[in-house]
């Protein structure tokens, strides 16, 4: 193959406080042309050129697909066909729209998609063996790539431009873009949060002269994946690297020992203070002759079917929060924390290592379009998920008429403790699944308040037989969710947020495509623009 040569898609300068705007034509930076690797889909990794223009009056530089300006990087408007994902890397949009299509349907790590590209559609032949650089596709350009994308598509919908940093490490450059775009989508909501369709809304017209009725239905719930957060209970601030185990406002928590309710400090190499039963735990926790049925246990609850690198399927625990309890003899006690030992029945427990954010709570239509998600730092508490339901739909007119949760009985019990208004409006049974099998009867909020069969508009017109709603869409969802445990494990808050909420974003998307296909009239409430609610 002959070599490509990538050019910037501008001729004259772009800087309007520019006395050269768009007069006279840019030059050539450099009399060479720069060596790249051009990741392509029809010809694989192949050698190619690409040229640098400048404009001498205001010294500003333009590459392939941005500007750059006093240390400024600002990308032209728009999605380009081949994406600079590297100083030398060059990706296909057509490729890394394979990945992120992997990344969606089939899990596939950015790890796992490199090599799959390497080995597949790299096409060794095409490549010259003189080449500077390495044509293998590595982990980092996929994420580059990935992100890079994401963001221009957001920016292209708003005829906005991203603007980044040029100077700094590649890894660093799109964090604050990330950030930005994870607030406008907490401020904002996901682009479906005003969806309905026949199968999420159900209306009856009205008898009598009386006007015609509506159910909107939302089904939450939890699922267990996360991202390592501060060890301080419900502490949500951001760690500074993710093998903290404290935020930097709770940093100095790492001189004070690890066993709970114990405020003493902790001896100089140890987690630990000078208290025997404490240091006995810690040993417990590091000692040699435990480190392999430690890590095997680990290994068990941390095991997922599709591993981050398919090769390597090792997993980073050693970090990882590990819970140690001792057992006090009936003459023992810890004078450290001996109100604690007491009401523990005599036992004493240490925390050691990383802890992680306990779950990602999601609120779903029946149809599967997720409205909805939010991270639960220290458990699925009960007014959490409150919290979240009315910051979701605080907008006047978007509150659901159905809330279907399987805890329905502990919301219904927690929002008639606080007289609160939802419970006039809004109903709160148990999904049909939990309430047979997990509920008890004896209990009035589950067998009366809650039960499933005393809300006439979930069951199916046919004898009232059936239910017209999936009432276990949001844990068919989690199944999906769990799938990517391997890939969000060992990713910083930004980054985290950044890929549930693309990735949540194109699952809905297609969940739309498929709705109009089944032809259930598919649209948007009216006049519903999603608002926040102040903490």
């Amino acid at each position: 193959l002959g070599f490509r040569t990538l050019y910037p898609p501008v001729s004259q300068c772009l800087n309007n406080s520019c006395l050269n705007y768009r007069k006279d034509l840019l030059r050539r930076k450099m009399a060479k042309m720069r060596k790249i690797v051009l990741y392509t889909l029809a010809d694989g990794a192949c050698a190619a050129h690409t040229v640098k223009l400048h404009c001498y009056t205001c010294a500003t530089s333009y590459s392939l697909n941005y500007s750059v300006h006093k240390g400024i990087r600002t990308y032209y408007g728009g999605v380009p066909n081949i994406i600079e994902v590297g100083k030398h890397q060059f990706v296909e949009r057509d490729v890394l729209n394979l990945f992120v299509g992997m990344m969606l349907i089939s899990w596939t790590s950015a790890t796992n998609g490199s090599r799959i590209y390497d080995t597949c559609l790299s096409h060794s032949k095409n490549q010259p063996p003189s080449w500077p650089f390495n044509f293998q596709l590595r982990t980092e350009h996929v994420w580059d790539g990935f992100v890079i994308l994401a963001l221009l598509e957001d920016l292209d919908k708003q005829s906005e431009f991203l603007v980044v940093p040029h100077t700094g490490d590649q890894k660093d450059r799109f964090t604050l873009a990330m950030q930005k775009r994870n607030q406008a989508m907490a401020h904002s909501g996901q682009p479906e949060w005003a969806h309905w369709c026949n199968k999420c809304c159900r209306v009856w017209p009205g008898e009598n002269g009386q006007p015609s009725q509506k159910v909107r239905v939302i089904v939450t719930d939890g699922i267990t994946i996360g991202h390592p957060c501060c060890s301080v209970l419900h502490c949500s601030e951001p760690l500074s690297n993710n093998n903290n185990r404290f935020c930097p406002g709770h940093m100095a928590q790492e001189s004070i020992c690890a066993v709970d309710s114990c405020g003493s400090q902790v001896d100089p190499g140890f987690q630990t203070c000078s208290q025997t039963k404490h240091r006995e735990l810690e040993i417990k926790y590091t000692g040699t002759d435990k480190g392999f049925f430690q890590l095997r246990d680990q290994l068990v609850r941390q095991k997922v079917s599709h591993p981050n690198d398919s090769f390597e399927a090792t997993t980073n625990l050693a970090n990882d929060e590990h819970v140690e309890e001792l057992y006090l003899s009936s003459h023992e006690s810890d004078p450290a924390c001996l109100e604690k030992s007491q009401d523990s029945g005599g036992k004493i427990r240490a925390r050691f290592g990383r802890k992680r954010t306990h779950n990602e709570q999601i609120m779903v239509r029946p149809c599967g379009i997720i409205v909805a998600r939010q991270t639960f730092f220290g458990s699925e508490t009960t007014p959490q998920t409150v919290d979240m339901l009315q910051k979701v739909f605080c907008t006047p007119g978007s509150m659901p008429e159905i809330v279907i949760y399987d805890l329905g009985c502990q919301l219904y019990m927690h929002l008639e403790k606080d007289n609160n208004p939802l419970l006039a409006s809004v109903g709160f049974p148990v999904d049909v699944f939990h309430w047979k099998s997990k509920h008890k009867k004896s209990n009035v909020a589950c067998a009366f308040h809650c039960n499933p069969t005393r809300f006439p508009e979930l069951l199916d017109d046919i004898g009232g037989s059936s239910w017209f709603f999936n009432s276990s869409i949001a844990e068919q969802t989690n199944v999906w969710l769990g799938g990517y445990h391997a890939i969000l494990r060992e990713m910083g808050v930004d980054k985290f947020n950044f890929f549930l909420d693309e990735m949540i974003q194109r699952k809905n998307e297609m969940t739309k495509q498929r709705l109009e296909k089944d032809d259930v009239c598919v649209g948007y409430i009216p006049d519903l623009i999603f608002t926040t609610k102040a903490n």
